[in-house]
């Protein structure tokens, strides 16, 4: 999952929120696709009151989609969608990351010199498959990763924004893997972006963060295009 935790001490909302994401985000749960609660109770364990309010807030992240007495759906996906998604993680996510290379201190360095390298290991260890189908612990180090360069950032508001899109867009990117199994096509170039941001450059660690969002995307829209 993106998110990992000890399940005795995360809330069963909580709980029921990270299963049902990254099930969608995976591809397990597809595109379109009616959450009925009696199936999703059989499926997950989990009573209709945690189930709920997990999918309350996955249609806040855009993930999920409430239709009047018609109940939950996946949210559908499209070019536009994907399009919309990454114009503002190029907003968003830029900003964000200049404010955490001008504010970041000792224990940020750290943290990403951390996160980079678990995520560099296990892609090395699994450099004969692909990461990216049905694998949380890929992204799980991915989603740190990534978060660990914004790090510095001071606006939980900012961040905030900036987590939903990068939820929207991986969805799209796994998308894109379960079709392509060749792990030498991942598009990933962490160590240079990790490199660059902890040189403090921050024209070039923009550079190349736009760079890795839009060569994502065209990616993706090139996939969608095929389908």
């Amino acid at each position: 999952m993106l998110e990992t935790s000890s399940s005795k001490t995360v809330p069963l909302t909580e709980q029921a929120l990270m299963r049902l994401r990254y099930d969608i985000l995976n591809g397990s749960l597809l595109p379109g696709l009616q959450l009925k609660l009696d199936k999703l109770i059989n499926h997950y364990g989990f009573s209709s009151s945690p189930l709920r309010e997990a999918l309350s807030r996955l249609s806040v992240e855009g993930l999920v989609k409430i239709e009047d007495r018609r109940g939950f759906f996946v949210s559908e996906v499209s070019i536009a969608d994907i399009e919309e998604i990454t114009k503002l993680r190029l907003i968003l996510e830029p900003e964000a990351l200049r404010e955490s290379i001008t504010k970041g201190d000792d224990e940020w360095e750290t943290n990403i010199i951390s996160c980079g390298y678990r995520l560099e290991k296990y892609e090395n260890r699994i450099s004969s498959q692909n990461p990216f189908i049905s694998d949380s612990e890929w992204a799980s180090l991915h989603f740190d990763f990534h978060n660990s360069l914004l790090g510095g950032c001071t606006s939980a508001r900012l961040l905030k924004l900036r987590t939903t899109l990068f939820y929207q867009a991986e969805r799209y990117w796994h998308i894109w893997a379960n079709a392509n199994p060749d792990p030498t096509n991942r598009g990933s170039n962490h160590k240079r972006i990790q490199e660059t941001v902890l040189d403090r450059n921050i024209d070039g660690s923009l550079k190349l963060i736009i760079r890795h969002i839009e060569s994502t995307t065209k990616i993706v829209i090139q996939h969608l295009l095929k389908s």
